[in-house]
């Protein structure tokens, strides 16, 4: 009966494991891992980050990481948006949450993680931790050392992005130090290929005029991509910010414009159709939509409903409407949803063609039907194109 009895008072133990997070102050913990020998392990958190509340509630939950985490670590978390939490957040750089931090009996960082990992991978830091294998603090070491080497450079800012911090920072913090006369060597360009996307630095500023030599030295495919990638990296910025929206287009299109690479007409007529849509100027719309299709061969049925929905609504040319009818089947034969089939139809009504409209309107309603979509548009479109 004993036995029995000790089991059922066991089990819930087992099922309801738990990191056992530590309530004194930090500085005191840091007396206890320099007297016991052992990292603290600081979970920080905020309480709208649900990663944190899943990491909480699965991951810290496990047996076998509660009990790694339990016996090799003192634990201890914090609340970023609290004190002391604020002047912990700023003083390690923490600003993406849950940020895990590894801290040695002075206080200082020896590794971190970050964002939301399932038991095994959360074992595998602290066991990576333990061995001293890939530190974080090991590596900052050595750049403060003076370390240049390309592969150290790389792992160095590699190894920033994955532990959450800011490697476009201390790429760029490099690349300042580097003359731009020796950005054609192995060192700095591998750097600047990988981690500058700013077209107004004074590094790409400096590709951009001297191209053909950047084409010589290191070969104008790889010259060729870093130009198509931050130029689309710049636009794809611009395209989601809206403060500046409109100057952020007009400063892009200007610059593209001054030079020449592999796929440039594609991205600029991509940056025309948008800043003509932003602008709502449906001509030039129209004319950069027929331009783009043509010279990027687009086939995403997606994408080629999108534009003809918009002909439908803005454009008047009879033979741009041709074209874009010509999208919107393209998109139909691909997958023919009651939508994409309803913009075919849409076409087909501008175009005056009122009885092919109603027969593909009648397919798009009753596809719709079939896979329980709201009809009301269907129908409505169907009444339109029915009236004579």
């Amino acid at each position: 009966m004993k036995k029995l009895i000790l089991v059922i008072c066991l089990f819930p133990a087992l099922l309801f494991a738990q990191i056992g997070f530590e309530s004194a102050e930090l500085s005191e913990l840091i007396l206890k891992s320099r007297k016991e020998g052992k990292l603290i392990f600081l979970n920080t958190y905020t309480e709208w980050c649900e990663p944190c509340q899943e990491m909480s509630e699965y991951t810290f939950a496990d047996l076998e990481v509660a009990n790694f985490y339990n016996s090799k670590f003192i634990n201890v978390q914090m609340d970023m948006e609290a004190y002391p939490g604020l002047e912990v957040a700023e003083e390690f750089k923490v600003a993406v949450f849950p940020t895990f931090l590894f801290l040695d009996g002075n206080g200082n960082i020896v590794h971190r993680g970050c964002g939301s990992m399932d038991a095994t991978e959360f074992l595998n830091l602290g066991e990576d931790v333990l061995a001293g294998k890939g530190l974080l603090s090991e590596k900052e070491s050595l750049y403060d050392a003076g370390e240049r080497s390309t592969d150290f450079l790389l792992d160095y800012f590699a190894t920033l992005e994955i532990v959450c911090l800011d490697a476009e920072k201390e790429a760029k913090r490099y690349l300042e130090n580097v003359d731009l006369a020796d950005l054609f060597k192995e060192t700095p360009w591998e750097i600047f290929a990988s981690y500058n996307w700013d077209i107004y630095s004074r590094e790409f500023q400096y590709l951009m005029k001297h191209k053909e030599v950047f084409d010589e030295t290191i070969g104008r495919k790889l010259v060729d991509a870093k130009l198509y990638d931050t130029f689309l990296s710049q636009y794809q910025e611009v395209f989601e910010t809206e403060e500046l929206h409109d100057f952020g287009m007009r400063s892009l299109l200007h610059s593209i414009k001054d030079v020449a690479f592999v796929g440039s007409d594609t991205l600029q007529a991509m940056m025309n159709l948008h800043y003509s849509e932003y602008a709502e100027d449906w001509i030039s719309y129209a004319e950069n939509a027929i331009s783009l299709v043509g010279m990027s061969g687009l086939d995403d049925p997606e994408q080629l409903n999108d534009l003809a929905w918009k002909f439908y609504l803005f454009v008047d040319n009879k033979n741009q409407l041709e074209i874009a009818s010509t999208w919107a089947k393209q998109a139909v034969d691909i997958q023919p949803e009651p939508s994409w089939i309803d913009t075919y139809a849409s076409l087909q009504f501008k175009l005056g063609n009122r009885m092919k409209a109603i027969e593909l309107e009648k397919k798009a309603l009753e596809l719709a039907i079939e896979l329980n979509d709201d009809p009301a548009h269907y129908q409505y479109q169907l009444k339109k194109f029915s009236q004579k």
